[in-house]
């Protein structure tokens, strides 16, 4: 590729990271070292899930909201916000 192509690719790239709307997380596997052990946090199958015994007994952990904040605009809302949303919808 031609250093001009590279540019014009490189800002494209700009241009869509800019704009996180257009994409949609549809899996993504995690390994997170908590302080008590590692832990495996994914997000499929419109989801998330941790291996933790937090995640089982409540469907929530802090690794999963450690992720959500990481992956910032990409990820999908949280379980309880997307409830909350629905409750606020206009058009329902």
């Amino acid at each position: 590729m031609h250093d001009e192509q590279l540019q014009r690719k490189q800002m494209k790239a700009g241009h869509y990271a800019q704009q996180p709307e257009r994409f949609t997380l549809l899996e993504i596997k995690l390994q997170m070292r908590s302080t008590h052990g590692v832990r495996l946090v994914s997000y499929g199958e419109g989801g998330w899930h941790c291996t933790c015994d937090f995640y089982r007994e409540r469907g929530i952990c802090s690794h999963i909201m450690a992720a959500e904040q990481l992956l910032g605009p990409l990820a999908p809302l949280p379980t309880h916000a997307r409830a909350r949303e629905e409750d606020h919808d206009p058009e329902r």
